[in-house]
């Protein structure tokens, strides 16, 4: 119980000063250079991203929390992209959520990529002091056991959310970077990509920004990437009768996952 207490204690300290912070660090995701949208639909896009804002602080939970399944997770990555989005629409449910996502630090986590999730928000929303940098260590040393036998994909996206979090130097072996080249020239020579939901839209994005420089060439021709992916997220995005929109999934979890993506990924264009 003591060392419950003398972990969050720290926290709640850490919440309370974001609460008060008048200007927020930069987040996630470094706008870097390229081809930019056009005015009408980064306009479109900023619509898409307020409206996605909405919904999502509609559907937070009395607790503050999203989600059924895996509400660490859920809550996590929306509040990933709350916090990028910097929307004021969202700012009460980001904080109520950070409260909720920090109270989870002793809950034994079996994955690798609900792990980085949680350590990736809680970068984003708490404000630079000397008992931020301890307390994120101690999250990301309660996921070394599920660092073993994690998938590809969560241990790539481990080892970002360390750098990002302050956690690790950035290592990128030559092997890595290769799979990366290779993904995005078979990215561009099936252009346009055939990919099923917001999720795979933001990872590819997200990879042709950190691996590319934000340049997807078939050849030496550059690819108008950003726009297609743009108008391909802004028009699949549904309006909600009720208010806000959202990216449409099978289940609930899935809707508001598919969401944050969404937003996630309008903002890597």
């Amino acid at each position: 119980m003591s060392h419950a207490l003398s972990i969050m204690n720290p926290f709640f300290m850490l919440v309370c000063c974001a609460a008060l912070a008048q200007n927020e660090r930069a987040v996630m995701p470094v706008r870097l250079p390229g081809t930019s949208l056009d005015t009408s639909l980064r306009n479109e896009a900023d619509r898409a991203i307020r409206q996605s804002v909405r919904w999502l602080a509609a559907r937070q939970q009395a607790d503050g929390a999203w989600g059924v399944t895996n509400r660490v997770r859920v809550t996590a990555l929306v509040v990933t992209a709350l916090a990028a989005a910097s929307c004021p629409e969202g700012d009460s449910a980001r904080a109520r959520a950070t409260l909720w996502l920090g109270g989870t630090a002793a809950t034994p986590l079996t994955s690798l990529g609900d792990h980085a999730w949680r350590l990736l928000a809680l970068s984003l929303a708490l404000p630079e002091t000397p008992g931020r940098h301890a307390y994120l260590h101690d999250l990301a040393r309660r996921a070394q056991p599920a660092a073993t036998g994690a998938s590809a994909d969560d241990s790539r996206l481990w080892r970002e959310v360390l750098s990002q979090a302050g956690q690790e130097a950035p290592t990128v072996s030559e092997s890595k970077d290769e799979e990366s080249r290779a993904l995005l020239a078979h990215a561009a020579a099936a252009w346009p990509p055939a990919l099923d939901g917001t999720r795979a839209l933001w990872r590819l994005a997200r990879m042709i920004n950190r691996s590319a420089g934000g340049q997807l060439l078939r050849g030496q021709t550059p690819l108008d990437w950003r726009n297609h992916m743009a108008n391909r997220l802004i028009t699949a995005q549904k309006n909600d009768p009720d208010g806000g929109g959202f990216w449409s999934a099978a289940t609930p979890d899935r809707q508001l996952a598919e969401t944050a993506y969404g937003i996630l990924g309008l903002l890597e264009l």
